[in-house]
């Protein structure tokens, strides 16, 4: 290791890991990782709270992250392979395969960016390169190892494991009636399992597991099961299987026996090999961050950013549109006042670059630089007097809409082509604000992603909110044009003019980013808060005042005459202790005097109690109540009976866990709830250890709705300051809730039905009203930890049928947000929000998810989908993730096409869909998925009642998609509209393609498989031993070790996009497709041949349904004779051979493409009509 004292700091590295637990190898190795980066010299965090004391594993925490962001130090995250997407938001990201990816658990397709690195060569995937492998032994070879004293061992004695959860089962007549069980949880300790296997002569188990491998360190043969669970040995590469039967056969186990104390001496020199795997690497992983860094855009902004153009085709229907409609001239005024002249050519160059924008741009420019002016779109700005300079060129302009900008700023190619489309959709608007970006000093992009018009916002933040607004110049003359005495304000004091004159009314949002400008500085204004009051005066506040604790975040205080009667409702069903620090604190620090409390006492029997709920009605004081219900009655019957009692002109709902920390608090809610156009008022809630807890609701955020900033500390700032102003949220949490109490009664107060969602409900019902709630972070309350409260399906049921739309497109957020609640205010998938034909009627749409085996998703999926949208016959979008019923609600898609959704959340999700939204449902479906094999990584994430489950979700389609007249047999009476699309090759990846044949001394003859297609060849073993000196056996995938002798070639497998070109320069003169004859064969279809075909390679296959047909293929019984007759035959007459090949190919390259008639034969089948 080159040591420097004047090296560059290296990045740390963050690992996302469970909570440590010794009876996991996978969890071990992630924290041994850990460890071992820390003692090569590195930084190195772990995610768990739970950790190995033995290990140096510090924990990553919000401080850490924090100080590495200060310091710009960019972190590398680890993941292991069962993390779904990049919860961490890492822009260098590894994957550290511990098993097959989707084998564990369902995952989305990894980023390309993504770097993988494998635990044992085994699990190196296709277009991996060999050097990917990190071996690290977890195993303590000085606890897991032979008995001192050999009579330990008792003969015939048996040890077992049945999986994780207890499914693996073992054949209880191999186990004999005194064999020990070992569970996850028991033996207790390394010594205590090392003692059982130390006794024991055979350990048994069905599911891959380090379990194996610490049994036979200690001289205990493993005999692994094969099933559904174990459907391949294990560590064939890095230990050869040593001291482990692959089945309990009696020579498997002679070998483990025999090989038993080769394994110790193999993993000893694993782990002094791992150093060297370990220091190759830090050096992949080092290398990307300086990679990463010196990308031009370097941020996942600027790629999010960058792909927010249309393709060609809605390109050309764009221009077709807005050549039929009335395009409005686009005035982009730059304002440049400090005669900054390269700023000023940087955004007139970038405006320069929109040429071909099929709307008229008119920059004009107001300049204080002493430059000629002979242009007639430049004008000399008066430093004195800006803003009537700016109302003078304005109106000698002919634009109909105008953007105000500074030198120095631009616009983007994706804004500008939405505001275009977007002001063209709406003559009628008044003005519309868009998305920004924001550069920094380091060239990095940053979004500032809006939520819609947001009043509160707006008046605590408007440096976030008042910058860059589309206006109408007919709109903005009638009103006068800009308040000249407020220069350096004078865009917020005519928003707030605009909302003083017609409301919100015909104010639009573009969620699309439109301007890239500096950061923005947090700076206090006084012209802001001078036009902020006089808005409030002309609202009919009397005497307001805005005062600031934060430079340039502005505290509003309405200046309120009165102090109208509260009363607060406290539920108390138990949990003592909360409930009497909850009024303790709240009698303690509450100043303002005209309140009552009201204790609803839920049938409580505890005795403690009720003895104290009876001592506080002893006391007699009148604002202090308790109110009587029975147990039976819910929270929400409870609360509006309640409120009938209320003498309250308003209402505060508390939760019985919270706790008030500082007095105040009654009258900062009351400043807002108190507003005519305020509905519900919501408070900062704050954990026992200081993190936030609520800072209002985010709907649609986990299919229902989240607290979006929950467990970040209490003092963080939040996406754009969010979590540090006042601002208008959709939904408040009822933890603490105040809403006046005529508002409660006209909305229809706590909705029963709609619980546990029936804050939100209410929330919404008064947003449905005109009224706004408002989320003020000036309330801090403590709130006690509470169990979430699991919906049932009903439940939810109910809340998507009043409120699905809503929950999808919230008013507060945006629409390019995810909706994972780990990933609040982050960017989701680009794909699923760029949307530039939205505005008008165009192409139909189709959201589609491709969850199936990777050939079907490719060649079912995702090469239809892309060659239909090129070819103009539909627009939509491809996810890389499960589909939700939210996900759906919010694209709004004509078409949703699923694929292998056959769990049973997955099976739900179907039912929502049918239920919830009415967009046409299409389900695909080339394999018979009750008998996939195990050897598939979608194998172990299929239901035990496969069919059962594809005959629910296919009730709910409209329609179901297969490849073969066969399968359309199988699965008749599954669906009532059952289409058949044959399975065709993408052109693009397979025309033009031909190998070289007769370029060796043999024939060369050739079969292409994966692991799950290993029993094909395994059928041919016989034919291959009988034909290996007449000719050149190659193979292109997997080969099992005993053919190996006997095989000329063998290719690893390759990546899909390189494996046409592969498959081609193998130059066979010959191929073979064997398959079994069995129900899942005979409802495949015939992509084998096609694609030796599309190469022009002659095909024996076999004689089933699946390559039946009248493709030129020579199909033969699978019989041994037949194989081997059909090959000689073949091989004798290679002229013929390659003339068949060719009919082959022309046939394949005439019928068997995906293109013209094909294409439309897919569209047809995914659409409606």
């Amino acid at each position: 290791m080159h040591r420097s004292l004047f090296a560059g700091r290296p990045s740390p590295y963050y690992i996302m890991s469970p909570d440590y637990r010794r009876n996991s190898a996978g969890i071990r190795v992630l924290h041994m990782l850990c460890d071992a980066l820390i003692r090569s010299g590195y930084e190195a965090y772990i995610s768990s709270a739970v950790l190995n004391p033995r290990l140096m594993t510090p924990r990553l925490t919000n401080d850490v992250t924090a100080l590495h962001k200060a310091q710009k130090v960019e972190p590398i995250v680890i993941y292991p392979e069962v993390v779904d997407g990049n919860p961490m938001g890492g822009n260098v990201v590894v994957r550290y395969l511990l098993n097959q990816p989707g084998f564990l658990r369902a995952v989305s397709p990894y980023d390309e960016s993504d770097i993988l690195f494998s635990y044992t060569r085994e699990l190196l995937q296709p277009g991996m390169a060999q050097d990917r492998v990190l071996y690290m032994p977890a195993v303590d070879v000085s606890i897991f190892c032979p008995p001192a004293d050999q009579a330990q061992r008792i003969p015939g004695k048996i040890c077992y494991y049945q999986g994780r959860q207890g499914t693996a089962l073992i054949d209880p007549a191999l186990l004999g009636p005194d064999s020990i069980e070992i569970t996850p949880a028991s033996p207790g300790s390394w010594e205590e399992l090392a003692a059982v296997f130390q006794q024991c002569e055979f350990f048994y188990c069905s599911e891959p597991s380090g379990l194996a491998a610490e049994a036979a360190l200690c001289g205990c043969v493993a005999v692994v099961i094969p099933s559904q669970y174990a459907p391949r040995p294990l560590s064939n590469h890095e230990n050869n299987s040593y001291g482990v039967a692959w089945g309990n056969t009696p020579q498997a186990i002679e070998t483990a026996r025999q090989t038993l104390p080769l394994l110790r001496q193999s993993l000893l020199r694993h782990q002094e090999n791992f150093w060297a795997s370990l220091d190759h690497f830090i050096e992949v992983t080092q290398d990307a961050v300086v990679a990463y860094a010196q990308r031009p855009d370097k941020s996942q902004d600027a790629h999010w950013l960058s792909s927010r153009q249309p393709n060609a085709v809605q390109r050309l229907l764009i221009d077709d549109h807005l050549k039929r409609s009335q395009v409005p001239v686009l005035g982009v005024v730059i304002l440049d006042p400090d005669g900054a002249l390269q700023r000023l050519n940087d955004t007139l160059e970038s405006l320069a670059q929109h040429e071909g924008l099929p709307a008229t741009l008119q920059p004009v420019v107001l300049t204080a630089a002493d430059i000629p002016c002979d242009d007639k779109r430049v004008f000399r700005l008066d430093s004195l007097d800006t803003v009537a300079t700016l109302n003078r060129v304005i109106n000698e302009q002919v634009f109909d809409v105008f953007i105000i900008v500074r030198a120095g700023e631009t616009l983007t190619a994706g804004g500008l082509l939405s505001a275009v489309l977007e002001l063209t959709a709406t003559p009628d608007c008044r003005a519309i604000c868009a998305d920004e970006v924001m550069r920094f000093e380091d060239g990095n992009l940053k979004l500032a992603l809006r939520p819609d018009i947001n009043l509160d916002l707006l008046l605590s933040f408007p440096a976030s909110m008042a910058r860059h607004w589309l206006l109408r110049r007919d709109v903005w003359q009638a009103m006068g044009g800009f308040a000249t005495e407020f220069p350096a304000a004078f865009e917020l004091e005519y928003i707030l003019r605009m909302i003083e004159t017609a409301g919100f009314e015909g104010l639009g949002h573009m969620s699309e980013p439109l301007v890239v400008g500096d950061v923005l500085l947090l700076e206090d204004n006084p012209q802001e808060r001078a036009v902020i009051e006089r808005h409030l005066r002309t609202r009919g506040f009397t005497a307001p005042q805005v005062n600031s604790r934060l430079p340039g975040r502005y505290e509003v205080d309405y200046g309120h005459a009165v102090a109208p009667a509260v009363s607060i409702l406290i539920l108390v069903d138990g949990q003592l202790t909360y409930v009497q620090r909850c009024v303790d604190s709240l009698l303690e620090n509450t100043g303002y005097g005209n309140y009552e409390l009201l204790l609803l006492d839920r049938g409580n029997e505890d005795m403690a109690m009720c003895s104290w709920l009876s001592g506080i009605e002893q006391l007699g004081v009148g604002h202090l109540r308790v109110l009587r219900f029975p147990a039976g009655l819910s929270p929400e019957v409870i609360r509006n009976q309640a409120v009938d009692e209320a003498r309250g002109e308003f209402l505060l709902f508390l939760d019985g866990g919270i706790g008030v920390l500082t007095d105040g608090w009654l009258e900062q809610l009351l400043n807002h709830a108190m507003r005519p156009e305020v509905g519900g008022v919501g408070a900062k809630l704050i954990a026992g250890d200081g993190t936030v807890r609520h800072a209002g609701l985010v709907l649609g955020s986990g299919g229902t709705v989240a607290s979006p900033f929950a467990r970040m500390p209490g003092d963080a700032d939040g996406y754009m300051q969010r979590l540090q102003v006042d601002q208008n949220y959709s939904a408040l949490s009822g933890q603490c809730l105040m809403v006046r109490q005529e508002l409660f009664a006209a909305v229809g107060g706590f909705d029963e039905e709609l619980a546990p969602w029936a804050d939100v409900d209410l929330c919404l019902k008064l947003q449905q009203a005109g009224y706004l709630n408002v989320w003020t972070p000036r309330v801090k309350l403590l709130i006690g930890e509470s169990t979430a409260v699991e919906a049932m399906s009903a439940q939810l049921d109910r809340l998507y049928q009043r409120w699905l739309p809503t929950l999808a497109l919230d008013r507060a957020y945006n629409p390019n947000f995810s909706l994972a609640p780990e990933r609040a205010f982050h960017v989701g998938e680009s794909s699923l929000s760029w949307r530039p034909l939205s505005t008008f009627a165009s192409l139909p749409t189709v959201l589609a998810h491709a969850a199936g085996e990777p050939d079907s998703a490719r060649h079912r999926i995702v090469q239809p989908f892309n060659a239909l949208c090129k070819a103009g016959m539909l627009d939509g979008a491809l996810s890389s993730q499960t589909l939700s019923v939210m996900d759906i609600a919010r694209y709004k898609p004509d078409v949703v096409l699923f694929q292998q959704y056959v769990r049973t959340e997955q099976l739900e999700t179907l039912r929502q869909v049918k239920a919830f939204t009415r967009c046409f449902k299409v389900f695909d479906l080339d394999l018979y998925l009750p008998n996939l094999s195990a050897k598939s990584p979608h194998y172990r994430l299929l239901p035990a009642d496969v069919l059962g489950a594809l005959r629910r979700g296919l009730s709910y389609m409209d329609r179901l998609v297969v490849s073969t007249d066969f399968m359309a047999q199988v699965f008749d009476g599954f669906n009532a509209d059952i289409r058949i699309v044959p399975t065709r090759l993408d052109p693009r990846d397979w025309e033009g393609l031909q190998g070289e044949r007769r370029c060796a001394d043999k024939p060369r003859v050739g079969w292409v498989g994966g692991l799950h297609n290993v029993g094909e060849l395994e059928m041919l073993a016989n034919v291959i031993k009988e034909l290996a000196n007449e000719v050149d056996w190659v193979i292109l995938g997997t080969c099992p070790a005993h053919l190996r002798p006997f095989i000329r070639e063998h290719h690893d497998a390759v990546a899909v996009d390189a494996y046409p070109a592969k498959l081609a320069s193998l130059n066979l003169d010959l191929a073979l497709a064997p398959l079994e004859d069995n129900l899942f064969n005979r409802c495949k279809g015939n992509g084998r041949l096609l694609e030796f075909g599309a190469c022009g390679v002659p095909v024996i296959c076999s004689d089933i349904e699946a390559y039946r047909g009248d493709l030129p293929a020579k199909r033969v019984e699978n019989r041994f004779e037949t194989w081997v007759d059909a090959i000689r035959a073949h091989v004798e007459d290679l002229d013929a051979a390659a003339a068949l090949g060719d009919v082959l190919q022309a046939r394949i390259r005439q019928d068997w493409m995906l293109n013209g008639i094909a294409l439309a034969a897919w569209r047809d089948s995914w659409l409606a009509h």
